[in-house]
């Protein structure tokens, strides 16, 4: 469902905060994006990195916060939709790193889901993934 103008400036917003804390490695605005329930789910593009609930969410920012010295996120191509107090969006997401030394860029994909609770809204769910090396027009990577 189309997602009021609102809606989408909201995520937006939280999508503009994300990639600044992310960047600025400030944990703590990162914690308040997302909501702290214990079935909040996030999965990154690493085999391990599918965490559930808070604790285990704050562990792995941590981590890559710890392995990375400079750390940049944009999105592009955000597309939001909603209905009632919740909203999902997808967008191209270009992470950019720096890790021993070395320049990594990571072109991927990202979703999200969104809950609002007494006019706040957070992040419920998270994936990001990188897409196979598979050629244009394949659907396996043969």
């Amino acid at each position: 469902m189309e997602a009021s103008k609102e809606t989408v400036k909201v995520v937006h917003e939280i999508l503009k905060q994300y990639a600044h804390a992310y960047a600025d490695k400030d944990m703590e605005i990162m914690m308040k994006l997302f909501s702290q329930d214990p079935d909040l789910v996030a999965i990154g593009a690493g085999r391990d990195e599918w965490v559930k609930g808070p604790e285990e969410l704050k562990k792995g920012f941590q981590r890559d916060m710890a392995q990375a010295d400079d750390m940049k996120v944009d999105f592009e191509d955000v597309t939001v939709s909603s209905s009632g107090n919740v909203a999902w969006a997808s967008a191209q997401m270009n992470l950019n790193v720096k890790v021993e030394g070395q320049e990594i860029t990571m072109p991927g994909r990202v979703s999200f889901v969104f809950e609002e609770r007494n006019n706040n809204w957070l992040i419920n769910h998270l994936h990001f993934s990188v897409p196979d090396e598979q050629e244009e027009g394949k659907s396996y990577p043969v």
